[in-house]
């Protein structure tokens, strides 16, 4: 096998070329440099980067996949065991995201038609639903303080799961109305319209804490920069900063 660039082994393994460098700065691969800098990478670095892959999804962490590399030691029992857990996780996490469906396919039921970014926004539900908490957690942990996480865990076990599923199950119509306005006048009565429905969605967390605005506004902000491995994203950067334009334009408008 010929040597590989970093973006013909991106393709090849599926992941991005920013991951490939960032294993490279944590020791994890040795590509060859030329002259110019460019990195190439070896059988021997495809073979390795599979490992990596591999036991990441076991759930080690990358200071563990380093030192398994660097000793050549691994526990087999407790490799299998973490494997054998996340296997269970998974199977746990696609049973929530087809009740979901199923409770959408409930909802949509007698209805003759929906768009597809609606149907496509009810998918996603699902598939977010398959973020983890540990996902989830990497975000908070970058843009919340203690003290917020700690507001946050209280606030949300203080609302009702009746509740949270109403909420769950509007957000899809809402957000595929939201992105159909993306580019179209923020001050707009349909838009602001909108904007009251965003709002009504996130006033039972609000009204238990009007505090926690602000540290979801800053993670929203950073959409961009959520870390690599963390959950999918709920909705597309410019969808937020509509959203945020409306906001601003509700304050004009008062």
């Amino acid at each position: 096998m010929k040597m590989l660039a970093i973006g013909d082994l991106a393709k090849k393994a599926g992941v991005s070329v920013r991951t490939l460098r960032y294993y490279d700065t944590r020791g994890l691969l040795n590509p060859i440099r030329s002259e110019s800098g460019q990195r190439f990478y070896t059988f021997k670095d495809v073979v390795r980067l599979g490992h990596i892959q591999l036991l990441k999804r076991t759930g080690f962490s990358l200071n563990q996949i380093y030192k398994m590399i660097e000793e050549k030691t691994i526990d087999g029992d407790r490799l299998l065991k973490m494997n054998h857990a996340l296997l269970v996780k998974e199977r746990d996490d696609l049973n929530k995201a087809i009740g979901i469906l199923d409770e959408a396919i409930k909802n949509l039921d007698g209805q003759a038609e929906t768009d597809l970014s609606t149907l496509c926004n009810h998918i996603k539900l699902g598939e977010q639903s398959m973020s983890s908490e540990e996902d989830w957690q990497k975000v908070w942990d970058t843009y919340y303080t203690p003290e917020e996480n700690a507001k946050w865990a209280a606030a949300k076990s203080n609302v009702s799961m009746d509740n949270w599923k109403e909420i769950e199950q509007a957000w899809p119509d809402v957000l595929a109305r939201t992105e159909k306005l993306v580019g179209s006048d923020p001050a707009s009565p349909e838009a602001q319209a909108l904007l009251k429905e965003w709002n009504a969605l996130s006033q039972p967390i609000y009204d238990i804490d009007p505090s926690l605005a602000g540290s979801v506004t800053k993670m929203y902000d950073n959409l961009d920069s959520w870390p690599q491995d963390g959950p999918q994203m709920p909705f597309s950067k410019e969808v937020w900063e509509f959203i945020k334009a409306a906001g601003e334009a509700a304050k004009q408008l008062n």
